[in-house]
């Protein structure tokens, strides 16, 4: 085996091997592209996420309503005497199942609820005509949730 020297022979060069110590020893800007890449994938593409739960689920929702009946039992002494001086007042409110409070309404003649203090509303004199007055059971969940039943109505003439 024999050596050449000419024009046409480059000079041998070294080459140096990718061991895993180099491989180690990527320059920062690969890793700051790779990062922005991946940060890229993740943002542009969030179908990628969502194409691997492919598979649907069904089930019931229990929904449920509570009617509460007309209070039975109630009594409520309702008069308007000469001179129209009218006064309704709830005697028993009596009983509705599931019930945890009671509600006293009045409606004047021309449809408008008036306040009422309690259990009991007088007015003198009166509007001429039919007042109205119902007692409902009320079922309280929370402070904003409240189930109101049927009403117990009565009617008084002036």
């Amino acid at each position: 085996m024999e050596w050449t020297t000419g024009p046409d022979r480059k000079p041998p060069t070294l080459r140096r091997s990718r061991s895993t110590a180099d491989a180690g020893r990527t320059p920062a800007s690969g890793r700051v592209a790779a990062v922005l890449a991946a940060a890229a994938v993740l943002v542009l593409a969030p179908g990628i996420a969502q194409a691997a739960f492919t598979g649907t689920a069904t089930g019931s929702t229990s929904v449920g309503t509570m009617s509460m009946p007309a209070p039975t039992g109630a009594s409520v002494v309702a008069v308007c005497p000469s001179g129209r001086k009218l006064s309704i007042t709830v005697v028993s409110y009596g009983y509705v199942p599931r019930a945890t409070g009671y509600d006293f309404t009045v409606t004047d003649p021309s449809g408008n609820n008036v306040p009422t203090s309690g259990a009991s509303y007088s007015q003198h004199p009166a509007a001429a005509g039919t007042w109205t007055y119902q007692i409902h059971g009320l079922y309280t969940v929370s402070a904003s949730n409240v189930w109101i039943g049927q009403p117990f109505t009565g009617t008084v003439v002036c």
